[in-house]
């Protein structure tokens, strides 16, 4: 069988997973977002990966931050894993293909990416950053996706409630609730994303994203990003 190194993982080329990248947003992150989702839509292309865009409600309820919940549930039964990405993050179209990396963390049910709070003190840390996370077809990641999105008090008790659906997430891998611990990794900051332009890594992070910028500022990036890469948008 054919073994690849990534960076330093061995996996096996013969397997070959159905995936597919999914965002949404609504018309508040769109001067940045559709910039992003069209970076996002030629590194998808580039590596045969499907990508889906929504900007329909679903939980009207909620923050827009929950949509993402029920937009992975809605076609996770189509694919072998559903990537999730932040509207004010993009791939680096010169990275690997994420489909490798997932290949190399197959073994879970979800991979997350440590927030950079774990550079803190333990007192400090949040943990987890969902500006990108992978989700496998599963039974288990169809329950706790339903939990995650549905549990009334979860949502209630959430100890950091100016993260929305992250803090809940926060709160329930600490408290190991439907064994998550032991169903998911948290990949080092670094790896997954990156929030800063000036942080220097070993090997590259596979994206980068604008956690806690403005607006402008994302707008910014977005289009000197895709200027750069040669990406046109039709204005």
């Amino acid at each position: 069988m054919d073994i690849v190194s990534w960076p330093n993982i061995q996996f096996n080329t013969v397997i070959r997973y159905k995936c597919c990248v999914v965002m949404w947003y609504d018309s508040n992150a769109s001067c940045y977002g559709d910039m992003n989702y069209k970076i996002n839509k030629t590194y998808c292309d580039k590596h045969n990966i499907e990508i889906i865009c929504c900007h329909e409600r679903r939980r009207p309820d909620r923050h827009p931050a929950w949509e993402r919940i029920p937009l992975i549930l809605e076609h996770l039964h189509k694919y072998d894993y559903v990537i999730w990405i932040d509207s004010d993050a993009h791939f680096y179209i010169d990275s690997e293909n994420i489909v490798d990396f997932i290949r190399a963390h197959d073994s879970h049910d979800f991979i997350f990416s440590s927030d950079w709070s774990y550079l803190k003190p333990e007192s400090l840390q949040v943990g987890i950053n969902t500006g990108i996370f992978m989700v496998k077809n599963t039974q288990y990641s169809i329950d706790f996706l339903t939990k995650w999105l549905c549990d009334e008090i979860l949502h209630a008790n959430n100890r950091f409630p100016h993260w929305w659906d992250q803090g809940v997430l926060v709160d329930m891998y600490k408290e190991n609730v439907l064994n998550l611990q032991n169903h998911c990794c948290v990949i080092d900051y670094g790896v997954l994303q990156h929030f800063c332009e000036n942080e220097v890594f070993s090997h590259r992070p596979f994206i980068f994203h604008l956690a806690g910028k403005d607006s402008t500022v994302r707008y910014e990036h977005a289009f000197d990003y895709s200027m750069n890469a040669g990406i046109a948008f039709a204005w």
